[in-house]
């Protein structure tokens, strides 16, 4: 498969959707901007017009900004697959290379905050500047805080584990978080100190979604293995992982552990505890009706832990999977077992509340609407609609190539 050219992976998942043609119409209402674009070059194809060229393959599998609407993992997983043998082969841009390391790009404006954000005001530097960093010149940039997040962290003392006893949460603030609104971790950190939780803020890396979406596979791997190491040991003593990033929250609960049941330590693990692989570990329900060492010889043969994270320790990706909460969840564990203060001061206020896609994909339901409605005072407007996606994607909407379908995603 590693040595399977870039254009097969990308036409095998075209061919694939064709075949079933489900979401010719299921995603055809969507902000998706994938599934349009293959039933297109698809049905060109097949009435015997022009054949579908690698570079229009190529921009195919770049259209997927990995929302997770359409219903198909799998399907998402190959697209992720041909977009890291094409930079395998082709290598990213210079300014795409600069704008996926979000962590270290973050942190270089973030230590000149004033001259950053002076000379991305300024028109004509400011254009220049983006377009060096692989951003449209007409994307707004945000403003670099005077200070990040991890500073405030260190003088809080949040890089040091506590000794309590109690609810113990080690939280992973996220680039975005740390770097560009510090504000939104640390009223993370008030709710939960408020609420009696004990926070650590352990070493961290980006999550690697960004670099991941780019096909970045080395980036991604880099940022992964550091962010495992360091949040399986906050794990084994003792602490939830809690993220205020929904894509940093998928990224550990979901992406991390795909294929990890199915690897051999695992089921090496399973078999020492006398446990039989269920269903969703291991895979569709209709292999769940086969029994015993005759449905684990099946599996074997079947499914594997062959995607990116495969060279992860798979047990490590397990535990720090399962451990691993949303915020919003989180404090609504807290509320549910009656450990949530709850009396919180009245603010008249009208709020609009808009889901992100990475949340929706969590399959928490709404825990923020529900934590919304307990202030007294607010009048809260759901912005409904489960297709519904900013169009940021990461760093893909500030990415020049990019930057008029983020729009349009964004516009619906």
């Amino acid at each position: 498969m590693q040595d399977t050219p870039p254009e097969i992976l990308a036409r095998s998942v075209m061919e694939a959707c064709a075949d079933c043609d489900i979401c010719r119409h299921l995603m055809a209402d969507t902000p998706c901007l994938f599934f349009p674009r293959l039933y297109e070059l698809f049905d060109r194809e097949w009435e015997g017009e022009d054949s579908v060229s690698p570079e229009e393959l190529k921009k195919l599998v770049e259209l997927c900004n990995f929302c997770a609407l359409c219903p198909c993992p799998n399907i998402r997983a190959d697209i992720m697959k041909a977009k890291e043998a094409f930079v395998a082969r082709d290598g990213l841009k210079p300014g795409i290379r600069l704008l996926e390391d979000v962590e270290r790009l973050a942190r270089v404006c973030g230590a000149y905050p004033r001259l950053t954000n002076m000379l991305l005001d300024k028109g004509a530097t400011g254009r220049i500047l983006k377009r060096l960093a692989g951003i449209h010149p007409d994307r707004r940039v945000p403003v670099f805080p005077r200070a990040g997040f991890p500073a405030w962290a260190v003088e809080q003392g949040l890089h040091v584990k506590g000794r309590g006893g109690g609810s113990k949460v080690a939280y992973f603030a996220g680039c975005t978080g740390q770097y560009l609104f510090p504000g939104v971790p640390q009223a993370a950190v008030q709710v939960l100190r408020e609420n009696g939780v004990e926070i650590y803020w352990p070493e961290q890396s980006c999550c690697g979604m960004p670099s991941l979406l780019e096909g970045d596979a080395q980036l991604t791997l880099e940022c992964v293995s550091k962010n495992l190491e360091s949040l399986s040991d906050a794990v084994d003593s003792g602490y939830d992982i809690v993220c205020s990033c929904p894509t940093c929250g998928f990224m550990l609960k979901h992406f991390l552990v795909e294929g990890a049941h199915y690897s051999d330590a695992n089921r090496q693990a399973d078999a020492a505890r006398g446990r039989e692989p269920n269903e969703r570990d291991m895979g569709p329900k209709e292999i769940g009706n086969t029994t015993g060492s005759f449905r684990a010889s099946i599996m074997d043969g079947l499914f594997k832990d062959e995607g990116i994270f495969a060279s992860l320790n798979p047990l490590k990706r397990i535990r720090v999977a399962k451990s691993t909460f949303d915020l919003g969840e989180y404090l609504m564990n807290l509320q549910r077992a009656v450990e949530f203060k709850s009396n919180l001061g009245r603010i008249q206020v009208r709020v609009a509340y808009y889901p992100p896609c990475h949340l929706w994909e969590q399959k928490i339901g709404e825990p923020y609407v529900d934590l919304l409605n307990l202030v007294p005072g607010i009048t809260l407007e759901r912005i409904d609609g489960a297709f519904l996606c900013c169009g940021i994607a990461g760093i893909m909407g500030f990415k020049e190539s990019f930057h008029h379908e983020s729009v349009k995603i964004g516009s619906r």
